[in-house]
């Protein structure tokens, strides 16, 4: 096993720097406790129970609740996509087949650690249901920016319609992730990955 394999799943998709003040502390702790317990169960008084400080200093950094869970999903956003990316790099080298082929692997190896809890952005759509709801939509931009990241990658691997395996990627994707919340079945992904070579054959034929 390498030595990112032996990495906590948390590790893995959020390689995290230390929080340089107050407000990052606070918002590292509470998405700790949203992605473990759910955005509805942890309230203001746990995050700032945890950090350790007044109420006046939480309202100093946050206006409400909702505006740190909007931070919160906005700072996942950012660090899962960039360990990703790079751990997809890391398997797929610099071919733009392989690295699609690859973003199913990177979900199996995540998928396989214990820390694993679950996607925090299908819980979030999922706790707030309203599409026109502000954290709704700020999870449904990670997999809509995901989808335009997998298009350029698509145009690159000489698909015949780029955007339309995007669109199906990310479909996959998020069936793997879905069934192993679902199920907790780890091999979602192989399963998923088996349907895209197929997929990824037949737009790339001729």
């Amino acid at each position: 096993m390498s030595g990112s394999e032996e990495k906590s799943a948390q590790e893995l998709f959020c390689p995290r720097d230390e929080p340089r003040n107050t407000k990052e502390r606070l918002l590292h702790i509470a998405l700790d406790l949203f992605y473990t317990h759910g955005f509805h169960a942890i309230g203001i008084d746990r995050v700032i129970a945890e950090a350790g400080v007044s109420k006046t200093t939480f309202y100093n950094h946050y206006e409400s609740k909702d505006d740190l869970i909007l931070a919160a999903i906005k700072k996942q956003d950012e660090w899962e996509t960039e360990a990703f990316g790079r751990a997809v790099q890391e398997l797929g080298g610099y071919d733009p087949q392989a690295m699609l082929l690859a973003m199913f692997d990177v979900l199996h190896r995540w998928f396989s650690h214990a820390d694993y809890q679950g996607c925090l952005f299908l819980n979030a759509s999922s706790e707030f249901p309203s599409a026109v709801d502000p954290v709704h939509r700020a999870a449904a931009k990670h997999y809509l920016a995901a989808e335009e990241s997998m298009a350029k990658m698509a145009r690159a691997a000489g698909v015949d319609d780029p955007s339309a395996l995007a669109r199906e990627w990310v479909i996959l994707l998020m069936g793997a992730t879905s069934y192993r919340q679902m199920t907790g079945d780890d091999d979602s992904p192989v399963a998923a990955r088996a349907i895209a070579e197929r997929i990824l054959a037949a737009r790339t034929q001729g």
